[in-house]
């Protein structure tokens, strides 16, 4: 459970925190609230508390801005690591035989089809 009174408290103190007001303060568009109802004031609600909490992300370009423009320099820099032979990511087969085995252990398994009746 949240209490998104206490954090609308902690993150602007002295100022009203009605829905209303969080509303505003926040940009969220509550034309559509004629009356209070408990489904619209949840909806409303749920956006308030995704601002409380960090806000919208806006786009896809996360970490691209945040180390600055491509260029010469960083493609050299890229260039000059050492190379890295890939992991192997196949079983080995001691594994694969300890697998055949525990398969082997078990009883009715749901990936097999019943067999055939009468």
């Amino acid at each position: 459970m949240v209490d998104t009174l206490a954090i609308a408290r902690s993150r602007h103190p002295g100022a009203k925190h009605s829905l209303d007001a969080l509303c505003s303060r926040y940009g969220i568009d509550r034309s559509h609230r004629v009356k209070h109802g408990a489904l619209l004031d949840a909806q409303l609600l749920a956006q308030v508390y995704v601002e409380l909490t960090g806000g919208r992300q806006i786009g896809f370009s996360l970490a691209v801005e945040a180390a600055g423009p491509i260029t010469a320099a960083t493609m050299v820099a890229a260039a000059a690591r050492r190379y890295r032979e890939p992991r192997p990511h196949r079983a080995s087969d001691a594994e694969l035989a300890r697998h055949a085995a525990f398969v082997s252990q078990l009883t009715d398994p749901l990936w097999l089809e019943p067999a055939p009746v009468g």
